[in-house]
């Protein structure tokens, strides 16, 4: 596959990476427009109806509204037809008591392409992410099914083949989901297309499932009927993740209460937040079971299409997305592989490496995966959460497990944020919109009223090659900043490339006069734009009026103290009472919750001020809001969502809390829990021998570095303290100051009464603990004897006892084997454990013997005979004839089943013999030899 493409020509491009293999790109044109706009089907509804009514109330409920009942969708929910309009239809059916839900059957559109197309970088979005890294993590998603509600497939497309499970069409039941507009198979292969097979594109989900379902039709519409069949069925096929590249603006709660149930069953939804380029909501993108995905360029920069909005959840790459099309709609010449640009592009990335998490975290719920999503991903744009990125934009590799990665870039305030940071102008002057949601005001003071024109030309606007264009929006405010006296916008998507202006004819008034510019869709641009203000004609004035005059700390600021209490300036006269902190808040920008706050208005200054209960936490992005204050002389609600965004000084972090030790022998369990901190890097932990602990993060040994709250410290000696000390450190490579425990060594020590005893007898084993910095015995502590078989590496606990005052215990016991002893101490939550070393006490057999007769003739038999115990059976036992003073082996038999020997002694000459039995060693057993036993031969 060739690195790169060229762009606005269909040019055959031979890639390195295929040797001589013509790979010819198709793309994907005007599959959908930028309009989020939704139109619901003619007199269709959908109904569901409550659990348990009856057939006949079900009937009646439909007869009262004039519907008729069609498809049963599945469950309670059936799309109703009637001759009247479908919004009286649904008006009258939801006063039905037989009725839980009724809504529009709306009609939803594929969230894909934006008018213009576009040839660019093959497939480095996936870097943007960190997939590549991911994949070194994982690779696979099991057997994890992802579901594409979307156009169809082409089941049989080569990088697809192995991959797609028998789906469903319900757009034509009956019929096989086949792919009539391109765009279904286009997101399949963005989720898991097949991968390592050296053609074709790679995936996000290597070995993935696809379950195709066709919701919307060639021209990529579909009704919410289609959609909500789709849903239920893919959950009830055992889908994992639902992706839905495709949606609309009109809030149905029958196909929210679809979706809701899915998740219930444990299935994760993502859905593409839509290509308008503005702040609206997008569903089922919005609705807070689903995971909304923005779309960004390859450098993590928001593209001017994206929808934006507070339900929005994560960010993923989202323009020049190259992945398979249908070869059936590809034009002849040309490879099955398109290049698209959208937010639906965005979601499949999500949604397979959302296969990946479930699949290397199976226990996960829904929720659980998209937290994980969320706060792994990496911040960009305004810092913390904001309607652009929502949490930020999606890291694949961080979320599987892997380590965190910088910030993306986001820039600083650029002081002209408020009308009380204005830019003073006379007649033009050049700003750059910035952060995204940016606003740049400009200050133009006149001697006396005057008309003028203001005019905002922007760069040019190129559609077909970048993906963040300016295009510009400008208003006119009056000196006192209450009333807006004009506006207007650029025209936001022209034909070809071409330069943007926007002129608004204004009544200047005597003294101040304000200019605000922002850019229609809230992404950033860094071409300048300039403003100039000139000669105009008279107008009149707008009916609108402003309400906010200033805020601090200003806005995307840096480096504020936690002490901070943020302030905002009204224009108008507010009533005190709606000046509250469910009105004027201060969020966390990591979390989005409140931050506790006590807000007080001064009425004389028109200013509320919001002081945080507690310090605010260092390095954190936060969000001062602004909600439905009301106007004193109107009593008018403020809905114009005003927010801004700062973020505290980046101190060294507060050390952890709770930080203790619980020793064991040759390790220790080590505790803490986390400061408040919202860019934890890790905690590291350091010991040392003794008891001065380490006194920076690189003295000492290294016993922990990481993100978890516990650790256990091995390879500790015996008989030796030590002190540990732990560090946190965030994300700028800050660190606390340490925090210390420490644990005290002892020494244990054993005593026996006996190292060999006869098998059937009793050893007494003792012990001291003592510590070992004051030798002070260690009473009331529990200790253990350990042995084990003599040539066993086995080790078992025979008895637990607790040490007297003086520190000592002591067990008689009975080996049955020789056996090697160690007494043990576990330690404590002040001290170390401590072992003895090995003691071994030898178990000699028993061996009885007899002689029969005592006397005898020369020429009779003399036995001689008895037993071992415990039984050997088949070991072998010497007779031994003592010659003068050296034992000599005579002969050996093996011992029986009960362990009973005998041997048959027949002298050759007179005399007086003696003899003895000798057990040798063995693997439980020491040497043992049997009483002397003598008889005479006359």
């Amino acid at each position: 596959m060739p690195a790169a493409l060229v762009a606005a020509t269909l040019v055959t491009v031979t890639g390195s990476s295929v040797g001589a293999e013509q790979f010819k790109p198709y793309v994907v044109k005007s599959v959908a427009g930028r309009t989020a706009e939704s139109a619901a089907a003619s007199n269709a509804a959908l109904v569901k109806f409550r659990s348990g009514a009856s057939k006949a109330a079900r009937a009646q409920a439909l007869g009262k509204a004039g519907g008729r009942a069609g498809a049963s969708i599945g469950g309670d929910v059936v799309r109703v037809t009637g001759d009247r309009p479908a919004t009286e239809l649904v008006k009258k059916l939801k006063a039905e008591p037989a009725v839980q839900l009724a809504s529009l059957d709306y009609i939803r559109k594929i969230s894909a392409t934006p008018n213009d197309a576009y040839y660019g970088g093959y497939q480095t979005y996936l870097s943007t992410v960190r997939l590549p890294q991911a994949w070194d993590l994982t690779k696979s998603a099991g057997t994890q099914t992802v579901a594409v509600l979307d156009t169809g497939i082409d089941a049989g497309h080569p990088d697809l083949v192995g991959r797609v499970l028998a789906g469903r069409n319900e757009i034509t039941p009956g019929a096989a989901p086949n792919d009539d507009n391109g765009h279904g198979t286009m997101t399949s292969g963005i989720v898991g297309a097949n991968t390592n097979n050296g053609v074709g594109v790679a995936g996000a989900a290597w070995s993935t499932k696809i379950l195709p379902v066709k919701v919307l039709d060639w021209e990529g519409n579909g009704p919410d009927s289609a959609i909500i069949a789709g849903i239920n069925w893919a959950a009830a096929q055992g889908a994992r993740v639902i992706n839905m590249s495709l949606g609309g603006d009109g809030d149905n709660p029958v196909l929210h209460d679809a979706i809701s149930q899915a998740v219930a069953k444990g299935v994760v939804v993502v859905a593409a937040a839509g290509n308008t380029g503005i702040e609206s909501p997008s569903y089922p993108a919005a609705y807070p079971e689903v995971l909304a995905v923005a779309a960004t360029d390859n450098n993590a920069a928001l593209t001017g299409f994206s929808t934006r909005g507070d339900w929005v959840d994560l960010a993923a790459p989202g323009w020049n997305i190259a992945s398979t099309g249908p070869r059936s709609l590809t034009e002849p010449g040309y490879d099955p592989y398109w290049i698209g640009s959208g937010t639906s592009f965005s979601a499949p990335i999500v949604a397979g490496v959302a296969a990946l998490l479930r699949n290397k975290y199976p226990s996960y719920t829904p929720a659980q995966v998209m937290a994980r999503l969320k706060t792994t991903a990496r911040d960009a744009g305004p810092r913390g959460i904001d309607p652009f990125y929502g949490a930020g934009v999606l890291d694949a590799y961080n979320a599987l497990g892997g380590s965190w990665a910088p910030e993306f870039w986001g820039a600083g305030p650029d002081g002209n944020d408020l009308a009380s940071r204005a830019t003073p102008m006379t007649t033009s002057a050049s700003g750059v919109i910035g952060p995204e949601g940016d606003v740049d005001w400009y200050k133009v003071t006149e001697p006396s009223d005057r008309v003028g024109r203001v005019t905002v030309t922007g760069p040019v606007y190129d559609g077909e090659n970048r993906a963040q264009n300016f295009a510009p929006v400008v208003s006119v405010h009056s000196n006192s900043i209450l009333q807006v006296l004009s506006r207007a916008q650029a025209d936001t998507e022209p034909e070809t490339p071409q330069q943007l202006s926007v002129s608004v004819n204004v009544n200047f008034v005597a003294g101040d006069n304000y200019i605000a510019v922002r850019n229609y869709n809230g992404s950033r641009d860094s071409r300048p734009y300039t403003v100039t203000v000139g000669a105009g004609t008279q107008v009149t004035n707008t009916s609108d009026y402003y309400w906010i005059r200033d805020a601090a700390p200003a806005d995307f600021a840096g480096g504020v103290a936690r002490t901070a209490t943020p302030t905002v300036t009204f224009v108008r006269d507010l009533i005190p009472g709606s000046v509250t902190n469910s009105t004027v808040r201060l969020l966390n920008g990591k979390t989005g919750n409140a931050v506790p706050a006590a807000v007080a208005y001064d009425e004389a200054t028109r200013t509320a001020k919001v002081t945080p209960n507690a310090p605010l936490q260092d390095n954190t992005p936060y969000r001062l809001s602004v909600g439905a204050v009301q106007d004193s002389v109107t009593t008018e609600n403020y809905t114009g969502g005003f927010s801004s965004v700062f973020r505290t000084v980046d101190e060294n972090p507060a050390p952890a809390s709770g930080f203790d030790a619980t020793g064991a022998y040759t390790t220790a369990a080590l505790k803490w829990s986390f400061p408040a901190i919202t860019d934890l890097d890790q905690v590291v932990v350091r010991r040392a021998i003794g008891t001065t602990a380490p006194a920076s993060p690189t003295a000492g040994t290294a016993v922990y570095n990481g993100e978890a709250s516990t650790a256990t410290a091995t390879g500790l000696a015996n008989a030796t303290s030590y002190a540990f000390s732990a560090f946190v450190k965030d994300r700028s490579g800050r660190f606390s100051a340490p925090v210390t425990t420490q644990l005290t060594g002892t020494a244990t020590s054993m005593a026996s009464t006996a190292s060999v005893i006869n098998y059937g007898g009793t050893v007494t084993l003792s012990s001291k603990v003592i510590r070992i910095d004051s030798q002070a015995p260690v009473a009331g502590a529990p200790i253990s004897l350990y042995g084990r078989n003599k040539n066993s590496s086995t080790w078992r606990e025979i008895t637990r006892r607790t040490t007297s005052a003086t520190g000592t215990v002591s067990v008689a016991y009975n080996p049955g084997v020789s056996t090697v002893f160690v007494w043990g101490y576990n330690g404590s939550p002040d001290l170390l454990g401590s072992r003895t070393g090995n003691l071994t006490v030898e178990v000699r057999p028993t061996i009885t013997s007899n002689v029969s007769p005592a006397t005898s003739k020369l020429g009779a038999t003399t036995n001689f005979y008895g037993y071992v115990r415990p039984q050997h059976p088949g070991s072998p036992l010497y007779l031994q004839r003592l010659v003068g003073s050296t034992w000599t082996t005579i002969t050996s038999t093996k011992l029986n089943s009960t362990g009973n020997y005998a041997f048959a002694i027949k002298p050759a000459t007179r005399g007086t013999y003696t003899y003895r039995a000798v057990f040798q060693a063995d693997a439980d057993h020491a040497t043992a030899v049997s009483p002397v036993r003598s008889f005479t031969v006359s």
